[in-house]
């Protein structure tokens, strides 16, 4: 039973490692916010709720560091270089 709890106990601990890296939402908001105004795209988000998918996927995809760059980014060069933006692949 020991050993059980043992394991139970170190899977949740890495589990609880890999997220602490991610963003906050409210943070991701930020950053979003900030990207589109530097993009020029602010007019075709026009509702707090239009962002929410973009917020959900990067909470679960980008690391802090990245968004706080994006977040004080001024220019769209700095952006670019945070890594924030997404980098899919033409198809």
């Amino acid at each position: 039973m020991k050993r059980f709890l043992f394991v139970i106990v170190a899977v949740t601990g890495l589990a609880g490692i890999g997220a602490c890296n991610k963003p906050e939402a409210e943070d991701c908001r930020k950053a979003i916010v900030n990207m589109e105004k530097l993009l020029g795209t602010t007019s075709v988000n026009n509702t707090p709720g239009d962002i929410e998918g973009e917020v959900r996927r990067c909470k679960g995809g980008s690391r802090r560091d990245a968004v706080a760059c994006a977040i004080a980014a001024t220019t769209v060069e700095q952006l670019k270089a945070c890594g924030f933006m997404s980098s899919k692949p033409a198809k």
